[in-house]
This record gives C-alpha cells, sequence and structure tokens, in this order.
C-alpha cells in the first residue's frame, strides 16, 4: 500500500468505525465521526487531482471524482446525524455518484477507471445502508 492510499484509508476506516460506533449511541463518536468525517471530505475534494494522479485519469474525472466523493461522506454525516436536509442530501449525493458511475462504467476497458469505479461501488453502499437505516428507522 502506497503513501497515496494510507493517506486516504485511514481517515474512511475511522469515519466507517466510528459511524457504526455512532449507531450504538457511544459518548463522544458522534464528534469524532464528524470530525474524520470532514476531514476525509476535504482530502477528497481538494486533494483529488493529488489522489488520483497515478491512475491518469482526465482532469475532468477527477474533478467529478472528487466532488462526488467529498459530497457522499457530507451526505452520510448528514444522514447519520438527521441534520436538516439530510434527504435532500443524499438524493444530491446519489446523483453525482450516479453520473461518475456512469463515466467509470462508459470507460470500464481502461485500466485507469478502475479504482474510481471500486470507490464509487464503496461509496455507494456506505450511504445506502446509512440512508436506508436513517429512512426506515425513524
Amino acid at each position: 500500500m502506497n503513501k497515496k492510499l494510507f493517506l486516504e484509508f485511514i481517515p474512511l476506516t475511522l469515519f466507517v468505525v466510528f459511524g457504526i460506533f455512532t449507531f450504538f449511541k457511544i459518548p463522544y463518536m458522534g464528534i469524532i465521526t464528524s470530525l474524520s468525517g470532514m476531514l476525509l471530505a476535504m482530502l477528497y475534494f481538494c486533494g483529488a487531482f493529488w489522489l488520483f494522479a497515478e491512475t491518469t485519469t482526465p482532469t475532468a474525472s477527477r474533478v467529478v471524482a472528487g466532488l462526488a466523493f467529498s459530497l457522499t461522506i457530507i451526505s452520510c454525516i448528514f444522514c447519520l446525524f438527521h441534520w436538516p436536509y439530510w434527504k435532500f442530501y443524499g438524493i444530491i449525493s446519489y446523483s453525482v455518484l450516479g453520473i461518475m458511475l456512469i463515466i467509470c462504467l462508459v470507460n470500464f476497458k481502461s485500466i485507469t477507471y478502475k479504482p474510481l469505479l471500486y470507490r464509487c461501488v464503496l461509496f455507494i453502499v456506505v450511504l445506502s445502508s446509512i440512508y436506508c437505516y436513517r429512512s426506515f428507522a425513524g
């Protein structure tokens, strides 16, 4: 695992683990979850050029990927804590992830888009699990 993937993996793991702890109402996990999520969203939004530079994807695809992943993390935080407009952010995040998924599937034969496709599927699963849990659990 290289440094870039390691830098991405640590906040993502913290966000997922502490997000699960937040479901169980463990004290102070909400603060840690929101801080790690904000750190991860800033990493994806500001560092998408640097993180995905080794994939040699076009600049526009990296911008869309950084925006999609950042919006997904923010909407996961909104869904997790039932903040206002959490459903709206979830719908916007699904839309942007859908655009990114279409871009990745159109260019599926290119090896440069496969890491973005795997991340996109991961974020769809994470957002769907949080969004569905909060929608049906009340």
